[in-house]
């Protein structure tokens, strides 16, 4: 069992007489030290022109006791951002797992074979968060910066405001912070303003209905307070998130996926489009599902819905198969005005098809987000998936590489599973909450 350390006071808490005073330390953009500009209550912003800004504002009267005030480990593990699926994801979980468990980390080769190297605006709210949620230190932190080391503190709560300027994915930046507030000493509160549907990202409706229903397995309390859907080129979506600690992640077996027992098609159509778009994607969908489960006689359930609280336009579809044993298999999209309707529908309803063929108890998308809290919990998780995207490998190899945690994958030998079934299986390293009573 592994207790996560902590170093310094305690990450802006002060008392209430001095709230005001103290404010955040802020390193970041090419490791020059900068000061934010104070505001009422003892709140600090980040912000540099264009860049992304980050924002926060401390508890009020709460001060850590010494005996949290750990040493800071001194030697910082070296991490290749280019291995294997080489983009953000490495990004994500090492600086996730530096801040929980107070370990410096230098990641190189940023990005290093996508068309653009380097940080992009989203990675950067990501790291800047999560070095404000840990009162670290930051270098080379820079849009296109290809090397940055993160020296963490003490993971603290409060009220995060991120505004990344851009279409960058909320989702992604909730995957960045959400193990670290976890581990904080009390309910945190995020403001994130991005893009809610982008590309290559998962949708904030998977979010909601998919991720965050099977982190309630590992004992998990987030709650979603507000959406607002903000799209490509401009983005300006906003989500608001409250996370509640917990003294430890629970292991978690996933490896009986039971019936399907029901299918749901939701599409949704924001701003000047014509609702007809959507319209054709719900048909299209539909009747795929119906044909692939006629003999099964699987309920389908369809939706359409015209959001009128969003910035911009967009549209997209969320398919999602409930099993009898409380699995939950999603596939999503976005509107491409490049690709119709129909053709989008047929390849979401493909994609949630073969998840189901292959016999997983989570979706290709699902399996990955899952391997950071394995690693993290108490005692071994086991899961079935369907054979191992490249962002999973990716996800086993870093958490690896930080922590003690130990993965297993082999192959399900079952006629009645899908062919292609793996088990994946992890001792985790059981990281607990020093702020929070046994």
């Amino acid at each position: 069992m592994s207790k996560r350390q902590n170093r310094g006071n305690s990450g802006g808490h002060s008392n209430s007489n001095h709230g005001n005073q103290r404010g955040l330390r802020e390193v970041y953009s090419r490791g020059n030290p900068r000061n934010g500009q104070n505001t009422e209550g003892g709140s600090k912003r980040t912000n540099s022109g264009n860049e992304p800004e980050v924002f926060y504002c401390p508890e009020l009267s709460l001060v850590l006791p010494k005996k949290y005030h750990a040493q800071p480990k001194e030697d910082i593990i070296q991490v290749d951002g280019s291995i294997l699926e080489g983009g953000g994801q490495i990004l994500r979980i090492s600086s996730a797992l530096s801040c929980i468990l107070a370990q410096p980390i230098s990641i190189s080769k940023i990005r290093a074979c996508r068309p653009k190297p380097g940080l992009s605006a989203q990675h950067l709210s990501g790291l800047k968060l999560v070095t404000i949620a840990c009162e670290g230190d930051l270098q080379g932190a820079a849009i296109r910066s290809t090397q940055v080391t993160l020296h963490p503190g003490c993971v603290r709560s409060g009220e995060f405001s991120v505004d990344t300027k851009t279409a960058g994915s909320v989702c992604l930046l909730l995957q960045t912070i959400l193990p670290c507030l976890l581990f904080a000493p009390s309910t945190s509160a995020l403001f994130l303003k991005g893009g809610t549907d982008a590309d290559f990202a998962p949708p904030v409706d998977f979010f909601r209905h998919t991720f965050l229903h099977y982190a309630k397995l590992f004992g998990i309390n987030v709650s979603v307070t507000r959406v607002i859907r903000g799209f490509f080129p401009k983005g300006c979506g906003e989500v608001a998130v409250n996370i509640e600690p917990l003294k430890y992640l629970t292991a978690v077996t996933l490896t009986e996926r039971g019936q399907i027992t029901s299918i749901s098609v939701c599409v949704y159509v924001c701003g000047t489009l014509p609702s007809s778009l959507a319209e054709r994607c719900l048909h299209t969908a539909q009747n795929m599902v119906q044909r692939r489960f006629s003999e099964t006689k699987v309920p389908v359930k369809t939706k359409l819905v015209r959001d009128e609280e969003s910035f911009g336009n967009g549209w997209g579809l969320r398919l999602t198969a409930e099993t009898s044993l409380g699995c939950v298999l999603t596939s999503t999209c976005n509107g491409n005005s490049k690709i119709t309707p129909e053709k989008l529908a047929s390849e979401t309803t493909e994609q949630l098809i073969k998840d189901i063929d292959e016999g997983g108890c989570v979706d290709c998308h699902m399996q990955d987000q899952l391997i950071i809290l394995m690693g993290l919990a108490r005692g071994v998780s086991r899961v079935r998936t369907g054979p191992l995207t490249l962002h999973t490998k990716t996800a086993i190899h870093l958490v690896e590489r930080l922590t003690s945690a130990q993965f297993s994958v082999t192959k399900v030998e079952d006629c009645n599973l899908g062919e292609q079934s793996y088990l994946v299986e992890c001792k985790g390293v059981g990281v607990e909450n020093v702020y929070l009573a046994d």
